[in-house]
């Protein structure tokens, strides 16, 4: 691709924003009256040719306006695209929904890619972390109601579990460092019977703790740390992309809806891709013919500064990308910030 002067980087923009906001292919006369460009319409019918001819947009018809092609969309995302700025309602409602402590990490991430989903209008995926044979980095419990604690083991990941117990705030402290102090850093093959014998009695010296309640901790902690899981993925708002012109054809929506009904091909879409920041795959970009009419963009993010989880936005070439790209960066930002309070040691 040629470099582009100023005025044909003006004009795309132009087309690919009105195009993005009708659906409708854009003519020389409505780019000449919605812009301040200062030229006239057969200036900007002759850069509309010479874009063309560059291959940063398509003549769908003899006598209609242009289109944006993949190219086109590249170049602007990279290179044109302007800041968008959420409105104050919607970081509310992000901040409401994210201040809402959920007692499960799964339940986290799918709010999340709820919250995506309701902030851009188009379908969303979000991927939990996978789970390995993990190490424990440390154990919490809380107090949350009279006769109710919340266990947290954390390791790569954070898992929680509430279980039914009456036990007082310094009980729980205190249950906790004992259960850090011998349990902390080890994998599940280095828990044995030795091992769980002491811990019982150091506990029984110090706290007055049943004994089913002591072995239901001691089992969620095991179970934590031994049991593997392959990364869930989520997906939300599947039948927005259904709502553009361009899933109009009653063949090509119902292909489409199939597809993303198979969690195999979810998780085709969002394979690979560990760079840093939010990146957007677009139309042919994508490997899958069915996916040629469509962008996705995605952003992965972290548990204890590795990549652990991709939110997915899914919606056709013509998307709003100054937004999407906005929400997927608030968003990941804040479940940044809740995973490492999740994790982080006191």
């Amino acid at each position: 691709m040629m470099d582009l002067s100023e005025r044909k980087k003006k004009i795309l923009q132009a087309i690919v924003d009105e195009y993005i906001r009708t659906a409708d292919p854009v003519g020389s006369r409505a780019i000449s009256k919605k812009e301040n460009l200062g030229l006239s319409s057969a200036t900007i019918r002759n850069e509309m040719a010479d874009l063309e001819e560059m291959g940063y947009l398509i003549q769908p018809h003899t006598s209609a306006g242009r289109i944006p092609s993949d190219e086109g969309y590249r170049f602007y995302v990279n290179s044109l695209m302007q800041y968008y700025q959420i409105g104050l309602e919607a970081i509310a409602q992000l901040q409401q929904v994210f201040a809402a402590r959920v007692t499960q990490l799964d339940n986290l991430i799918r709010r999340a890619g709820a919250m995506v989903s309701a902030l851009t209008d188009y379908t969303t995926l979000i991927t939990t972390p996978a789970r390995k044979h993990e190490t424990i980095r440390k154990i919490d419990l809380v107090k949350i109601g009279y006769d109710k604690i919340m266990l947290l083991v954390v390791t790569h990941t954070a898992q929680s579990h509430i279980m039914t117990a009456k036990i007082d705030d310094s009980s729980c402290v205190r249950l906790a460092e004992i259960l850090n102090k011998n349990l902390a850093g080890l994998k599940a093959d280095e828990i044995n019977f030795g091992l769980i014998q002491s811990l019982q009695e150091q506990i029984s010296e110090q706290i007055s703790l049943p004994a089913k309640v002591l072995i239901n901790i001691l089992n969620f902690v095991y179970e934590t740390i031994s049991e593997p899981n392959d990364a869930e993925i989520y997906l939300d708002n599947a039948n927005a992309i259904l709502k553009y012109p361009e899933y109009a054809d009653i063949d090509k929506a119902r292909e489409m809806v199939g597809f993303l009904e198979d969690k195999e091909n979810l998780k085709k879409l969002v394979e690979g891709g560990g760079e840093e920041g939010i990146s957007a795959r677009i139309g042919k970009e994508n490997n899958l013919e069915i996916l040629k009419d469509c962008s996705i963009v995605t952003v992965n993010y972290s548990l204890d500064d590795r990549a652990s989880g991709k939110l997915a936005v899914i919606g056709p070439k013509r998307m709003n990308y100054a937004k999407v790209f906005a929400s997927l960066d608030r968003i990941s930002s804040e479940i940044d910030k809740i995973l490492k309070e999740y994790i982080s040691y006191e």
